[in-house]
C-alpha cells in the first residue's frame, strides 16, 4: 500500500518545495509537487517534512548505561531508553559510539563495552528497537589494550565506524591545560582533586604503544571497508597524518587551522550540536558556529544531547549564517550518511529509504519532531 504525505515544506536535496511524498513499502517512490493535499493523503500543514537525522557520533547509550557514578542499569533497558530519546529527537540512524578506553565518571569502559554492545544486538533481533542503530569503534591509541579489546567486535555487522584518538591531557582535546583546570576549579575541586582526576587520566596509558596501535587500527579499517575519522586533530600536522591514514572526516577539530587543512585534503568537519547550540566548546577549543561561519562546517553529530542536532542546524538557516533549509539540514542528514557509505538514505527522493520526520517550529524557533517513519513505518 502507497503512503501520501503532503507538506507545504518538503525540504528537498536543493531547495523547499509543497507536495506529496509517495512511500512503497521502505522506498520514497516519488515527490510529487502539489499546492493542496490529494485524496488520501496525510496533510502536514506547514509543518516540516526533512529526511531522518543520522548521527554518527553519540556517547547517549553510556549515559544511559550507567545514569549515575557508580549506578548501572540493565543494559537492554538502557538501549531501549537510548533508542527512545533519539528517535524522539528525529534521528532515524544512530551510530552508537563507545569508547575503548579508561573510565568515565566511574563507568569502567572496558567492563562496559561487551554488554552494551550485546544488549544493542539483542534489542535489534527481538525488533525492539525504532531507530537503525549502527557501531562506532572509539579507539584510544594509547590503550595498550587496544587492538585486543577491538578483536571481539570486528566482525559485528553493526560496525560502520572507526575513529583514531589521543586524550593524553595536554594536547589536542585537553590542549589548552589551564582551562581544562579553571573547569575543575570551577567544579569545586581542590588542587588535590584535580591531581587525582589528571593521574586517572594518564595512570593506564602508554604512549610507546600509540603508533603501532593507530597503524593497528588503519589496517583494521582498510581490511574491512570501514570508514576511519580522526578525532581532536589539533594542528596541520596530525590532520595531514589523519589524510594518509584514510580518514574520510576530522571528527571535532580543536582549532580553524585544522580544520582548513582539513577541507583542503577533502575530509570533512564533524562539528558537535551541543557545541553550536551552547556557541563554543565546553573545553574551550574551536567553536562550531566559527566553523560554519568561516564555511568549513560540513556534519553536526548529537555528541551528548540528542536534541542539539536538529536544533543547531534549524539555527544555521538563521542569522548570521542564513544557509538554505537544504544546506543546513544536510549536515545532520545525507553528509553524515555519505561519509558512512550509507547510499540509501539522507535525502527525501525518489529511491532513498522513506527514513522522514515531521517538525514542527514552535514559538519561540525550536523545531520539534511531531512524527517519525522509519523505512516507511511510522515509529513516533
Amino acid at each position: 500500500m502507497t503512503i501520501r504525505l503532503f507538506s507545504r515544506q518538503i525540504v528537498g536535496p536543493d531547495a523547499v518545495v509543497s507536495g506529496h511524498v509517495l512511500i512503497d513499502g521502505p522506498t520514497i517512490a516519488a515527490v510529487v509537487p502539489a499546492d493542496t493535499p490529494h485524496g488520501d493523503a496525510i496533510d502536514l500543514g506547514d509543518d516540516l517534512l526533512i529526511a531522518g537525522l543520522v548521527d554518527i557520533h553519540t556517547d547517549n547509550l553510556e549515559k544511559h548505561y550507567q545514569p549515575r557514578p557508580g549506578a548501572l542499569w540493565d543494559a537492554v533497558g538502557a538501549a531501549l531508553a537510548h533508542d527512545g530519546q533519539c528517535i524522539t529527537a528525529g534521528i532515524t540512524t544512530v551510530f552508537d559510539s563507545l569508547s575503548l578506553h579508561g573510565s568515565k565518571d566511574g563507568l569502567n569502559r572496558k567492563e562496559a563495552l561487551g554488554p552494551m554492545i550485546a544488549a544493542m544486538d539483542a534489542a535489534g533481533t527481538e525488533g525492539l528497537l525504532r531507530a537503525e542503530h549502527l557501531l562506532h569503534l572509539r579507539c584510544e591509541v594509547t590503550n595498550p589494550e587496544l587492538l585486543a579489546l577491538m578483536a571481539p567486535h570486528l566482525h559485528n555487522p553493526r560496525l560502520r565506524l572507526l575513529s583514531v584518538m589521543d586524550h593524553t591531557p595536554g594536547q589536542r582535546q585537553t590542549v589548552n591545560m589551564d582551562r581544562f583546570k579553571l573547569e575543575l576549579e570551577r567544579a569545586g575541586m581542590s588542587a588535590e582533586e584535580m591531581d587525582t582526576i589528571l593521574a586517572s587520566r594518564t595512570a593506564w596509558r602508554d604512549s610507546a604503544v600509540a603508533p603501532r596501535n593507530r597503524a593497528g587500527v588503519v589496517a583494521h579499517a582498510r581490511a574491512l571497508g570501514i570508514a576511519l575519522m580522526s578525532h581532536d586533530d589539533e594542528n596541520v600536522g596530525q590532520v595531514e597524518e589523519s589524510h594518509d591514514d584514510g580518514c574520510v572526516a576530522a571528527e571535532f577539530p580543536v582549532s580553524l587551522a585544522a580544520a582548513r587543512r582539513a577541507r583542503e585534503l577533502g575530509l570533512l568537519n564533524v562539528m558537535g550540536g551541543p557545541n553550536f547550540v551552547r556557541g563554543g566548546s565546553h573545553s574551550g577549543n574551536l567553536s562550531a558556529r566559527d566553523c560554519a561561519a568561516a564555511g568549513l562546517l560540513d556534519i553536526l553529530s548529537s555528541d551528548y544531547v540528542p536534541l542539539s542536532m536538529l536544533r543547531a542546524a534549524f539555527q544555521l538557516t538563521e542569522a548570521p549564517f542564513g544557509w538554505s533549509p537544504s544546506a543546513a539540514l544536510a549536515t545532520v542528514t545525507v553528509n553524515p550518511a555519505h561519509i558512512a557509505g550509507l547510499a540509501d538514505r539522507g535525502l527525501i527522493a525518489a529511491g532513498q529509504r522513506a527514513d522522514l520526520v515531521q517538525v514542527h517550529r514552535a514559538g519561540d524557533g525550536w523545531p520539534v519532531p511531531r512524527a517519525v517513519w522509519v523505512k516507511g513505518a511510522r515509529v513516533a
